[in-house]
């Protein structure tokens, strides 16, 4: 992310532990300038940052204290006993053969991104473990009866629920567990309980885009085939937020840092190259992961678990988010509710609970209809980003029509404000080829059967979605093109100028050159007062020289001149 950068920024004093006022990391400082880096650093050195965000300035220049993709640390401080940790003893003696799950073993000891260990007090490493929100869906196999929905706010209400004999971990009906942000705590309980595949956990923690050769974090891509038969999924997508001022934005960075998940948000530059603009829109890169439980020795049972995202509580959806999914009701109609729009959690659990008989049977048949709810958010979601590009690139073009933006340095400012895009759209390409690659595979659902059709709609919407961005992409590339014509031909221009100045010197040269030729050599006498009787004699040998100088640096064209002139 880039901004304006800002100096005489005061260093920060007192407490620095993020908890309270916004203003005690001003995280407008991730945008100070490299040479004021190491002043940051100084004043925040050995101060408890629980809710800094790795990779920051704040956190410091070395991410790799925590050891790297070729030298892991020969003890981890961090090492917890696993002697009431069944699953997290599993995941390390299965990283062994699977080293890539290291970092999820890492992440739970650490109960959050491991960069941010040497930040976290102990205090902070407890909440954070701790952290706790579930809502339990039971659907009833009845036809006209509603979902049950138990909402879990604790890990001993959690604990206490799982170990109460009349909870069945096994029902007979389909189940869906709906979880906000990860925990320590709450990754041990559904992992040991459902023995759930930790690269579910993995692939859910952290939202990198690309790495370092040196990275212990890094996420290999599976092999295609494999990943069809996987019974987990892991969506990437972009929630698009608006922020009235930087002082908002600053205080939903702040918010980041407190999930126990990674997640960023990345500018797109383009409000931030307006200087009098406060307002902000953030491209918030977010997932959502979801496991189906393998259906084994007979059993024909539906049940599921869906990771979402915590919501910023700071700023708005862009344009107040997604539309409603439902038809508008008539004029008699009772009831006029909607989702509840609080928060992705709460807007899953809604529309999760809108299931009815129809899709129960669906679910029956194919459990991959749990993720309806958060694909169908998530299609919404890829629509707003859409629409959103679609009017940077509009504005874009009409700037460019606007003749006082043909000056060189405001069509460098349209170019920069092409290159974030040009970085995000292949991302975002492969995120949605990546759900029609597992969980909307073509092969993998039977076109005839009816219990597949809400799936078919979901991958018709994504192919859309697909061919918008494609071409968005298209348009993207004929106005960088054309931006790069219109900058070279307005140096073309500036450089004919340039030439036609040159030239005028020339001609001064050509003129003056000989006069002072001529000046030199009359002026070599001592007997100045002699030159008063010779005086004329300079203009009578200096103008001729100075015009025959003048005519030979004009040959070509004088000759061109006197042909036509013959012609005549």
């Amino acid at each position: 992310m880039m901004a304006t950068p800002t100096r005489n920024i005061p260093l920060p004093t007192g407490d620095m532990s993020f908890t309270s006022s916004p203003h005690e990391a001003n995280h407008q400082r991730h945008y100070l300038p490299a040479i004021e880096h190491a002043r940051l650093e100084a004043a925040l050195k050995g101060r408890p940052l629980p809710n800094v965000l790795p990779h920051s300035i704040e956190a410091g220049k070395d991410p790799y204290y925590i050891g790297n993709a070729y030298r892991r640390l020969q003890y981890n401080p961090w090492h917890l006993d696993t002697s009431e940790r069944p699953y997290l003893d599993y995941i390390r003696k299965v990283m062994r053969g699977w080293p890539h799950l290291e970092y999820l073993a890492d992440w739970m000891q650490i109960t959050t991104s491991p960069p941010k260990w040497k930040h976290l007090p102990k205090t902070s490493r407890d909440m954070r473990a701790q952290k706790t929100c579930v809502a339990i869906i039971d659907f009833s196999v009845e036809a006209n009866e509603k979902p049950k929905t138990t909402f879990i706010g604790t890990i001993g209400e959690l604990r206490e629920l799982f170990d109460d004999p009349q909870f069945s971990h096994a029902p007979d009906h389909p189940r869906l567990y709906i979880m906000e942000d990860l925990s320590r705590d709450m990754v041990e309980e559904f992992g040991s309980r459902y023995d759930v595949d930790p690269l579910l956990w993995r692939g859910h923690i952290s939202d990198y885009m690309w790495y370092k050769t040196k990275d212990p974090w890094v996420e290999l891509d599976e092999l295609p085939h494999l990943v069809r038969e996987k019974t987990f999924y892991n969506f990437r997508y972009i929630h698009p937020r608006y922020f009235e001022d930087k002082e908002s934005h600053s205080r939903a960075t702040i918010e980041a840092g407190k999930m126990n998940v990674l997640r960023s948000l990345d500018s797109d530059q383009y409000s931030e190259r307006l200087p009098d603009s406060e307002e902000r829109v953030f491209l918030c890169r977010s997932k959502a992961s979801l496991w189906i439980q393998p259906r084994r020795n007979g059993k024909n049972n539906t049940f599921g678990i869906l990771v979402v995202d915590p919501t910023f509580q700071e700023g708005y959806p862009l344009w107040s988010g997604y539309r409603n999914f439902e038809e508008t009701p008539e004029l008699q109609a009772i009831n006029l509710t909607g989702p509840p729009r609080t928060s992705l959690f709460q807007d899953v659990v809604y529309w999760a609970s809108k299931m009815g008989a129809s899709d129960l049977d669906a679910l029956a048949a194919n459990p991959r209809n749990l993720a309806l709810s958060i694909l169908t958010i998530i299609a919404s979601e890829w629509l707003t980003v859409l629409q959103y590009l679609r009017t940077r690139l509009t504005q874009l073009e009409w700037m460019l029509e606007i003749p006082d933006f043909r000056a060189p340095y405001r069509l460098d400012e349209v170019l920069g404000r092409l290159h974030p895009w040009h970085r995000y759209l292949p991302f975002y390409r492969r995120w949605v080829r990546d759900v029609l690659r597992s969980i909307l595979h073509k092969d993998d659902l039977d076109m005839q059967s009816q219990h597949n059709q809400a799936l078919f709609k979901l991958r018709e919407d994504f192919l859309v979605i697909q061919e918008e961005f494609e071409i968005a992409q298209a348009q993207l590339d004929n106005m960088t093109n054309l931006v790069t014509a219109i900058i070279s031909l307005e140096e073309n221009k500036r450089m004919a100028n340039q030439n036609s100045n040159v030239t005028r010197l020339t001609y001064l040269a050509v003129v003056f050159v000989p006069m002072s030729f001529v000046t030199g050599l009359f002026s070599m006498t001592t007997d100045v007062s002699a030159l008063t009787q010779t005086f004329w004699i300079f203009f009578i040998v200096a103008i001729p020289l100075s015009f025959g100088a003048l005519a030979a640096a004009q040959w070509i064209y004088l000759r061109e001149w006197v042909k036509r002139q013959w012609r005549k």
